[in-house]
Protein backbone atom coordinates (compact mmCIF):
# COMPACT_ATOMS: atom_id res chain seq x y z
CA UNK A 1 0.00 0.00 0.00
CA UNK A 2 1.16 3.16 -1.03
CA UNK A 3 1.93 6.05 2.03
CA UNK A 4 -1.20 7.83 1.94
CA UNK A 5 -0.22 11.82 3.20
CA UNK A 6 -2.63 14.29 4.10
CA UNK A 7 -1.00 17.85 3.85
CA UNK A 8 -1.93 20.64 6.77
CA UNK A 9 -1.71 17.34 9.80
CA UNK A 10 1.45 17.94 10.52
CA UNK A 11 0.80 22.14 10.80
CA UNK A 12 -2.12 21.46 13.35
CA UNK A 13 0.35 19.03 15.33
CA UNK A 14 3.12 21.25 16.02
CA UNK A 15 -0.24 24.34 16.97
CA UNK A 16 -1.50 21.40 19.39
CA UNK A 17 2.43 20.93 20.45
CA UNK A 18 2.59 24.55 21.41
CA UNK A 19 -0.36 24.57 23.09
CA UNK A 20 0.61 22.03 25.80
CA UNK A 21 3.67 24.08 26.00
CA UNK A 22 2.07 27.23 26.86
CA UNK A 23 -0.56 25.46 29.40
CA UNK A 24 2.69 23.85 31.04
CA UNK A 25 4.64 27.09 31.44
CA UNK A 26 1.89 29.22 32.94
CA UNK A 27 1.36 25.97 35.66
CA UNK A 28 4.91 25.67 35.99
CA UNK A 29 4.43 29.60 37.14
CA UNK A 30 1.22 28.71 38.91
CA UNK A 31 3.53 26.27 41.50
CA UNK A 32 5.86 29.11 42.08
CA UNK A 33 2.25 31.35 42.88
CA UNK A 34 2.05 33.15 39.92
CA UNK A 35 -1.69 33.64 38.77
CA UNK A 36 -3.70 35.25 36.23
CA UNK A 37 -6.59 37.60 37.58
CA UNK A 38 -8.39 37.53 34.01
CA UNK A 39 -10.87 35.52 34.26
CA UNK A 40 -11.37 34.61 30.41
CA UNK A 41 -7.22 34.52 29.75
CA UNK A 42 -7.38 32.14 33.03
CA UNK A 43 -9.92 29.91 31.27
CA UNK A 44 -8.12 29.90 28.11
CA UNK A 45 -5.11 28.68 29.67
CA UNK A 46 -6.03 26.17 32.07
CA UNK A 47 -8.00 24.52 28.98
CA UNK A 48 -5.25 25.33 26.28
CA UNK A 49 -3.60 22.06 27.46
CA UNK A 50 -6.75 19.90 27.24
CA UNK A 51 -8.26 21.75 24.11
CA UNK A 52 -4.54 20.84 22.23
CA UNK A 53 -4.54 17.05 23.59
CA UNK A 54 -8.01 16.68 22.50
CA UNK A 55 -6.84 17.87 19.14
CA UNK A 56 -4.15 15.82 18.98
CA UNK A 57 -6.62 12.37 19.96
CA UNK A 58 -9.20 13.42 17.25
CA UNK A 59 -6.24 13.58 14.78
CA UNK A 60 -4.85 10.42 15.79
CA UNK A 61 -8.39 8.60 15.70
CA UNK A 62 -9.41 10.22 12.14
CA UNK A 63 -6.06 9.42 10.62
CA UNK A 64 -5.73 5.32 12.41
CA UNK A 65 -9.11 5.05 11.41
CA UNK A 66 -8.40 5.97 7.63
CA UNK A 67 -5.61 4.06 7.39
CA UNK A 68 -6.55 0.94 8.67
CA UNK A 69 -10.21 1.16 6.81
CA UNK A 70 -7.66 1.06 3.86
CA UNK A 71 -5.78 -1.21 4.72
CA UNK A 72 -8.62 -3.67 4.83
CA UNK A 73 -9.90 -2.67 1.59
CA UNK A 74 -6.68 -3.70 -0.02
CA UNK A 75 -6.27 -7.12 1.62
CA UNK A 76 -9.34 -8.95 1.19
CA UNK A 77 -10.83 -7.55 4.51
CA UNK A 78 -7.75 -8.94 6.12
CA UNK A 79 -5.88 -6.35 8.38
CA UNK A 80 -2.05 -7.45 9.42
CA UNK A 81 -2.79 -6.86 13.13
CA UNK A 82 1.23 -7.64 13.99
CA UNK A 83 2.44 -5.56 11.76
CA UNK A 84 -0.21 -2.72 13.19
CA UNK A 85 1.24 -3.19 16.40
CA UNK A 86 4.92 -3.16 15.41
CA UNK A 87 4.65 -0.23 13.72
CA UNK A 88 3.12 1.55 16.70
CA UNK A 89 5.81 -0.18 18.86
CA UNK A 90 8.79 1.29 17.27
CA UNK A 91 7.18 4.65 16.58
CA UNK A 92 6.24 5.28 20.11
CA UNK A 93 8.06 3.19 22.56
CA UNK A 94 11.98 4.07 21.90
CA UNK A 95 11.18 7.92 22.92
CA UNK A 96 8.23 7.01 25.90
CA UNK A 97 10.68 4.85 27.74
CA UNK A 98 13.97 7.30 27.15
CA UNK A 99 11.37 9.97 28.45
CA UNK A 100 10.62 7.19 31.85
CA UNK A 101 14.40 7.24 32.31
CA UNK A 102 15.34 10.98 32.21
CA UNK A 103 12.05 11.22 34.43
CA UNK A 104 12.62 8.56 37.31
CA UNK A 105 16.82 8.56 36.96
CA UNK A 106 18.08 11.81 35.56
CA UNK A 107 15.79 14.26 37.22
CA UNK A 108 16.27 13.47 40.57
CA UNK A 109 20.06 13.11 39.73
CA UNK A 110 19.70 16.69 38.33
CA UNK A 111 17.55 18.32 40.90
CA UNK A 112 20.41 18.11 43.96
CA UNK A 113 22.49 20.46 42.11
CA UNK A 114 22.03 24.09 43.69
CA UNK A 115 20.16 25.79 41.38
CA UNK A 116 17.57 24.30 41.96
CA UNK A 117 16.99 25.81 45.28
CA UNK A 118 15.74 28.48 43.71
CA UNK A 119 12.51 26.30 43.06
CA UNK A 120 11.03 24.74 45.98
CA UNK A 121 7.93 23.29 44.90
CA UNK A 122 9.36 21.65 41.95
CA UNK A 123 11.83 19.98 44.63
CA UNK A 124 8.76 18.61 46.52
CA UNK A 125 7.35 17.51 43.48
CA UNK A 126 10.44 15.49 42.39
CA UNK A 127 11.21 14.19 46.16
CA UNK A 128 8.26 13.07 47.08
CA UNK A 129 8.70 9.04 48.08
CA UNK A 130 5.74 8.33 46.32
CA UNK A 131 6.86 9.01 42.71
CA UNK A 132 9.39 6.00 43.00
CA UNK A 133 6.79 3.17 44.42
CA UNK A 134 6.86 -0.13 42.64
CA UNK A 135 3.36 0.80 41.79
CA UNK A 136 4.00 4.31 40.27
CA UNK A 137 6.99 2.82 37.89
CA UNK A 138 4.97 -0.11 37.20
CA UNK A 139 2.12 2.50 35.79
CA UNK A 140 4.26 4.43 34.03
CA UNK A 141 6.24 1.60 31.92
CA UNK A 142 3.09 0.08 31.54
CA UNK A 143 1.51 2.96 29.40
CA UNK A 144 -0.98 3.39 32.44
CA UNK A 145 -0.06 6.41 33.71
CA UNK A 146 -3.55 8.24 34.13
CA UNK A 147 -4.16 5.52 36.91
CA UNK A 148 -0.54 6.59 38.58
CA UNK A 149 0.48 10.41 40.53
CA UNK A 150 2.25 13.33 38.72
CA UNK A 151 5.70 12.26 38.17
CA UNK A 152 7.94 15.79 37.15
CA UNK A 153 8.93 15.02 33.63
CA UNK A 154 6.47 12.07 32.97
CA UNK A 155 3.03 13.37 33.59
CA UNK A 156 2.32 14.24 30.28
CA UNK A 157 2.67 10.73 29.29
CA UNK A 158 -0.68 10.05 30.04
CA UNK A 159 -2.15 10.61 26.42
CA UNK A 160 0.38 8.73 25.02
CA UNK A 161 -1.16 5.43 27.50
CA UNK A 162 -4.54 6.34 26.56
CA UNK A 163 -3.48 6.63 22.58
CA UNK A 164 -2.05 2.80 23.18
CA UNK A 165 -5.21 1.73 24.43
CA UNK A 166 -7.35 3.06 21.79
CA UNK A 167 -4.31 2.01 18.96
CA UNK A 168 -4.94 -1.96 20.65
CA UNK A 169 -8.21 -1.82 20.54
CA UNK A 170 -9.21 0.03 17.17
CA UNK A 171 -7.48 -2.57 14.72
CA UNK A 172 -9.63 -5.64 16.05
CA UNK A 173 -12.80 -3.72 16.21
CA UNK A 174 -12.14 -3.00 12.37
CA UNK A 175 -10.91 -6.21 11.71
CA UNK A 176 -14.35 -8.26 13.38
CA UNK A 177 -16.88 -5.40 12.09
CA UNK A 178 -18.17 -4.97 9.12
CA UNK A 179 -19.23 -1.62 7.66
CA UNK A 180 -22.71 -1.90 9.31
CA UNK A 181 -21.71 -2.95 12.43
CA UNK A 182 -18.57 -0.88 12.68
CA UNK A 183 -20.77 2.26 12.63
CA UNK A 184 -23.21 1.39 15.28
CA UNK A 185 -19.63 0.73 17.29
CA UNK A 186 -18.93 3.72 16.81
CA UNK A 187 -21.83 5.85 17.88
CA UNK A 188 -21.86 3.76 21.51
CA UNK A 189 -18.42 4.78 21.57
CA UNK A 190 -19.56 8.09 21.53
CA UNK A 191 -22.64 7.63 23.27
CA UNK A 192 -20.81 6.52 26.44
CA UNK A 193 -20.78 10.20 26.76
CA UNK A 194 -24.09 9.92 28.22
CA UNK A 195 -23.79 7.13 29.94
CA UNK A 196 -23.20 7.49 33.91
CA UNK A 197 -22.78 4.37 35.17
CA UNK A 198 -19.36 4.22 32.85
CA UNK A 199 -18.23 7.27 35.35
CA UNK A 200 -18.56 4.85 38.38
CA UNK A 201 -15.60 2.92 38.31
CA UNK A 202 -12.37 5.42 38.44
CA UNK A 203 -10.29 2.64 36.22
CA UNK A 204 -13.09 2.54 33.37
CA UNK A 205 -14.17 5.96 33.37
CA UNK A 206 -10.32 6.80 33.10
CA UNK A 207 -10.70 5.01 29.32
CA UNK A 208 -13.69 5.55 28.07
CA UNK A 209 -13.76 9.97 28.89
CA UNK A 210 -11.35 10.32 26.21
CA UNK A 211 -12.23 7.53 24.06
CA UNK A 212 -15.35 9.46 23.95
CA UNK A 213 -13.46 12.78 22.25
CA UNK A 214 -11.54 10.16 19.99
CA UNK A 215 -14.43 8.69 18.67
CA UNK A 216 -15.23 11.97 17.20
CA UNK A 217 -12.27 11.38 15.05
CA UNK A 218 -13.37 7.61 14.52
CA UNK A 219 -16.38 8.64 13.21
CA UNK A 220 -14.45 11.10 11.19
CA UNK A 221 -12.46 8.83 9.68
CA UNK A 222 -15.36 6.15 9.12
CA UNK A 223 -17.29 9.30 6.82
CA UNK A 224 -14.40 10.28 5.22
CA UNK A 225 -12.84 7.01 3.70
CA UNK A 226 -16.60 6.10 2.44
CA UNK A 227 -17.66 9.82 1.10
CA UNK A 228 -14.84 11.53 0.81
CA UNK A 229 -15.35 12.94 -2.55
CA UNK A 230 -18.51 14.20 -1.03
CA UNK A 231 -17.06 15.98 2.12
CA UNK A 232 -13.79 16.96 -0.50
CA UNK A 233 -16.68 19.32 -2.09
CA UNK A 234 -18.19 20.57 1.65
CA UNK A 235 -15.07 21.62 3.05
CA UNK A 236 -14.24 24.34 0.03
CA UNK A 237 -16.54 26.80 1.51
CA UNK A 238 -13.66 29.69 2.56
CA UNK A 239 -16.86 31.19 5.06
CA UNK A 240 -17.20 27.42 7.02
CA UNK A 241 -13.39 27.28 7.55
CA UNK A 242 -13.23 30.76 8.70
CA UNK A 243 -16.27 30.22 11.20
CA UNK A 244 -14.95 27.19 12.36
CA UNK A 245 -11.83 28.51 13.28
CA UNK A 246 -14.05 31.57 15.23
CA UNK A 247 -15.82 29.08 17.00
CA UNK A 248 -12.85 27.16 17.67
CA UNK A 249 -11.29 30.38 19.21
CA UNK A 250 -14.60 31.39 20.85
CA UNK A 251 -15.18 28.46 22.51
CA UNK A 252 -11.37 28.30 23.80
CA UNK A 253 -11.77 31.51 25.36
CA UNK A 254 -15.02 32.00 26.76
CA UNK A 255 -17.13 29.96 29.04
CA UNK A 256 -20.25 29.25 26.50
CA UNK A 257 -20.92 25.94 27.87
CA UNK A 258 -21.19 23.46 30.73
CA UNK A 259 -17.57 22.81 30.86
CA UNK A 260 -17.90 18.74 29.51
CA UNK A 261 -20.06 19.57 26.68
CA UNK A 262 -17.68 22.62 25.71
CA UNK A 263 -15.16 20.26 25.40
CA UNK A 264 -17.28 17.72 23.21
CA UNK A 265 -18.50 20.57 20.91
CA UNK A 266 -14.82 21.49 20.31
CA UNK A 267 -13.72 17.90 19.42
CA UNK A 268 -16.68 17.90 16.86
CA UNK A 269 -15.21 21.33 15.64
CA UNK A 270 -11.75 19.54 15.88
CA UNK A 271 -12.66 17.50 13.15
CA UNK A 272 -14.20 19.87 11.16
CA UNK A 273 -10.97 21.76 11.21
CA UNK A 274 -9.23 18.53 10.03
CA UNK A 275 -11.66 17.50 7.16
CA UNK A 276 -10.92 21.12 5.78
CA UNK A 277 -7.07 21.42 6.32
CA UNK A 278 -6.74 18.18 4.65
CA UNK A 279 -8.86 19.18 1.43
CA UNK A 280 -5.84 20.50 -0.95
CA UNK A 281 -8.94 22.92 -2.77
CA UNK A 282 -9.77 24.51 0.21
CA UNK A 283 -6.52 27.24 -0.66
CA UNK A 284 -7.61 28.91 2.26
CA UNK A 285 -6.28 25.87 4.35
CA UNK A 286 -3.25 26.46 6.46
CA UNK A 287 0.43 25.38 4.89
CA UNK A 288 3.68 26.19 6.03
CA UNK A 289 7.14 24.16 6.11
CA UNK A 290 8.42 25.46 8.97
CA UNK A 291 5.09 24.19 10.64
CA UNK A 292 4.90 21.09 8.78
CA UNK A 293 8.51 19.98 9.82
CA UNK A 294 7.55 21.05 13.48
CA UNK A 295 4.63 18.45 13.56
CA UNK A 296 6.76 16.20 11.97
CA UNK A 297 9.17 16.20 15.38
CA UNK A 298 6.13 16.93 17.64
CA UNK A 299 5.78 13.60 19.34
CA UNK A 300 9.21 15.07 20.91
CA UNK A 301 8.26 18.35 21.61
CA UNK A 302 5.60 16.78 23.35
CA UNK A 303 7.63 14.62 25.47
CA UNK A 304 11.07 16.94 26.07
CA UNK A 305 9.69 20.06 26.66
CA UNK A 306 8.23 19.55 30.85
CA UNK A 307 12.32 18.38 31.34
CA UNK A 308 13.04 21.48 29.43
CA UNK A 309 11.01 23.48 31.64
CA UNK A 310 12.11 21.74 34.70
CA UNK A 311 15.78 23.14 33.39
CA UNK A 312 14.88 26.41 32.73
CA UNK A 313 12.54 27.46 35.27
CA UNK A 314 15.40 27.52 38.01
CA UNK A 315 17.54 29.96 35.90
CA UNK A 316 14.39 32.01 35.73
CA UNK A 317 13.54 32.62 39.10
CA UNK A 318 17.03 33.10 39.85
CA UNK A 319 17.71 35.84 37.51
CA UNK A 320 14.49 37.16 36.25
CA UNK A 321 11.88 36.46 38.65
CA UNK A 322 10.35 39.69 40.27
CA UNK A 323 7.95 40.26 43.32
CA UNK A 324 5.13 40.74 40.96
CA UNK A 325 5.89 37.88 38.42
CA UNK A 326 5.00 39.81 35.46
CA UNK A 327 8.47 41.46 34.59
CA UNK A 328 8.33 40.71 30.63
CA UNK A 329 12.35 39.86 30.94
CA UNK A 330 11.14 36.83 33.03
CA UNK A 331 8.45 35.90 30.64
CA UNK A 332 10.04 36.27 27.41
CA UNK A 333 13.30 34.26 28.70
CA UNK A 334 10.63 31.21 29.68
CA UNK A 335 8.83 31.34 26.67
CA UNK A 336 12.15 32.02 23.83
CA UNK A 337 14.03 29.25 26.05
CA UNK A 338 11.39 26.76 26.85
CA UNK A 339 10.62 26.81 23.01
CA UNK A 340 14.07 26.84 21.74
CA UNK A 341 15.89 24.43 23.50
CA UNK A 342 12.53 22.03 23.36
CA UNK A 343 12.33 22.71 19.42
CA UNK A 344 16.15 21.75 19.48
CA UNK A 345 16.43 18.54 21.43
CA UNK A 346 13.32 17.82 19.50
CA UNK A 347 14.76 18.30 16.38
CA UNK A 348 18.28 16.22 17.61
CA UNK A 349 16.44 13.29 18.85
CA UNK A 350 14.24 13.06 16.00
CA UNK A 351 17.34 13.09 13.24
CA UNK A 352 19.33 11.07 15.20
CA UNK A 353 17.09 8.63 17.22
CA UNK A 354 13.36 8.50 16.59
CA UNK A 355 13.88 8.40 12.70
CA UNK A 356 15.98 5.07 13.19
CA UNK A 357 13.21 2.98 14.52
CA UNK A 358 10.81 4.67 11.74
CA UNK A 359 13.08 3.88 9.17
CA UNK A 360 13.04 0.45 10.55
CA UNK A 361 9.51 -0.12 11.00
CA UNK A 362 8.58 1.38 7.21
CA UNK A 363 10.91 -1.19 5.77
CA UNK A 364 10.31 -4.28 7.94
CA UNK A 365 6.36 -3.73 8.43
CA UNK A 366 4.77 -1.78 5.94
CA UNK A 367 1.29 -1.96 5.36
CA UNK A 368 0.27 -3.87 1.96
Amino acid sequence: MHKIYFGGLNELRAIAAFGVIIHHIEQFKGMNGITISNVNLLFLIRNLGKSSVDLFFVLSAFLITYLLLQEKSNNNGRINIGKFYLRRIFRIWPLYYLIMLISFVLIPLVSNLSIFEHNESLLNLINDPDNYTFKTIFLYLSFLPQYSRVVLGASQSWSIGVEEQFYLIMPLVLLFLNRKSFFIFILILVGIYFIPIIEIHKWVYEITRYFRIMGIGVIGGYFYYYNSSTISNLTKSKFLYFLILALIIILSVFIVFERNWNRYILGILFLFLILFTINNANKMAFRSKILSYLGKVSYGIYMYHPFILFLIFPLANKYFLEKNGNDITYNLFLYIAGYMFTIFISMISYEFFESKFIRFKDLKFKAK
